[in-house]
């Protein structure tokens, strides 16, 4: 064990004198951090080809049903009905990019654009996929709107209906004489225009748009209301409370997961290229003619490793805290930490059997981590990415790296969710491992 010790003391002895060895371990991750912590902070996201989405039906009414076939209709969307607990497993794995809830009595007044009290949409977004949501509420209004339209094609119902609203509108206390008068006027004009569908329409869609931009004693009118909520905050999808504090409370919150990818790779890298470069300098002969066995001589450059990889999450998570980030569960990111560590170090000792020269494997190396940073999402988040390379950043350790450390800062995860990403970091840091042994062995053998 001391040998261990002390083979690890001395490679990060070595690193703490290494200026450039330290600036791509901890300065460059920081710069990374703090540049796309300002652009998630000012600038939006950029529109995907298609938009997922999953559409909790608690109306079950001609009205919600009319509203999820103009939604399924959109060519950009990939509409699914299902439950509430479904659609946010969906989200938190990033299959879809929010959910709908159409309440119950939607149906009373989808179409009208005139009501008072609509019953309102709610959308349960992804924080970190800002555009993609306000897509969704864009798609999800013009999709209300085309209600209008199918809500005036029964003739009968529509008189029925005018008749409850001219009713209604002589009944409330809300509007002013003048504006009663002009509503019913209004009722009476649409009467006698009913059986024209189209007219009708475009009569009420004019009419509306003029009443929207009048400032004084205006009523207002809206094709449809909608509430968004943070999808994460909680799982009771119908609290205030929860809706008024986002899991996502500031661009770092975004940034950081990713800087500290780059700091990680930095060190499985550096430290990759310190092991054959003592192979190729005889310090592992030598090591080998004293009393320490091979697998002691991996274990303390593992070791090393491994805590320099830990010295960089926490460093980047004290800067984080410091510009405002608060993990949801300080708790889980240790062992994200903890994972995210054995698994580059497992990659670390791969990398070291990818050539024989410091220059071979640092080239390698590197080439390497820019291939699974491009698919895992260090360089570009996964949301912008086409679909054949979100399933591919599958393949990437990047990606459930990056998905680990988000489970604990903002992502909300439980434990039992974050079984996944964790056994296929450390799986990957096991097989790196045995690869590396393995291809240490046989240099040590020739």
């Amino acid at each position: 064990m001391n040998a261990i010790l002390n083979i690890a003391y001395k490679d990060l002895l070595l690193l703490s004198r290494d200026r450039m060895a330290l600036f791509f371990l901890l300065g460059f991750p920081v710069l990374m951090g703090v540049l796309f912590g300002l652009m998630y902070q000012s600038s939006g996201r950029p529109e995907p080809g298609s938009v997922g989405i999953a559409v909790i039906d608690e109306d079950q009414s001609a009205m919600s049903q009319a509203l999820i076939q103009n939604l399924t209709a959109n060519t950009s969307l990939q509409v699914q009905t299902t439950d509430l607990a479904t659609a946010r497993q969906w989200i938190k794995t990033r299959k879809i990019v929010g959910l709908v809830i159409v309440p119950a009595r939607f149906g009373e007044t989808a179409g009208i654009f005139w009501a008072e009290d609509p019953v309102p949409l709610r959308v349960g977004r992804d924080p970190s996929r800002g555009a993609e949501a306000a897509m969704l509420e864009g798609f999800l209004l013009e999709a209300a709107g085309q209600l209008l339209a199918q809500r005036w094609q029964d003739t009968t119902e529509t008189r029925k209906l005018l008749q409850e609203q001219k009713q209604s509108i002589q009944q409330s206390e809300s509007l002013t004489a003048v504006n009663k008068r002009l509503l019913s006027q209004l009722f009476t004009t649409v009467e006698q225009w009913v059986d024209d569908v189209d007219e009708v329409t475009q009569q009420a869609e004019d009419r509306a748009e003029a009443a929207s931009s009048d400032d004084d004693g205006a009523v207002g009118f809206q094709l449809a209301k909608i509430e968004s909520f943070d999808a994460f905050a909680s799982e009771q999808a119908d609290s205030k409370q929860a809706d008024s504090e986002p899991t996502i409370r500031s661009g770092w919150d975004l940034s950081f997961p990713q800087s500290i990818l780059w700091g990680v790779m930095g060190s499985a890298a550096g430290f990759a290229i310190s092991l054959v470069r003592e192979r190729s300098r005889g310090t592992l002969l030598r090591l080998q003619t004293s009393p320490v066995a091979p697998l002691q001589i991996l274990l303390g450059k593992g070791l090393a490793c491994f805590v320099s990889t830990l010295l960089v999450v926490g460093m980047m998570v004290t800067l984080g805290l410091l510009l405002g980030m608060r993990p949801q569960s300080p708790g889980l990111l240790l062992g994200s930490a903890l994972a995210v560590a054995f698994c580059f170090v497992g990659i670390m000792m791969a990398m070291s059997a990818l050539g024989s020269t410091e220059e071979g494997v640092g080239g390698a190396g590197w080439a390497i981590n820019m291939v699974m940073a491009m698919f895992g999402g260090a360089m570009m988040p996964l949301a912008f990415m086409p679909p054949f390379m979100q399933t591919l950043s599958d393949l990437s350790p990047v990606k459930w790296a990056i998905l680990s450390l988000e489970a604990a800062i903002w992502r909300n995860y439980s434990l039992g969710e974050l079984g996944v990403p964790w056994a296929v970091l450390i799986a990957i840091g096991s097989v790196g491992f045995a690869i590396g042994l393995y291809y240490f062995h046989r240099g040590l053998s020739r």
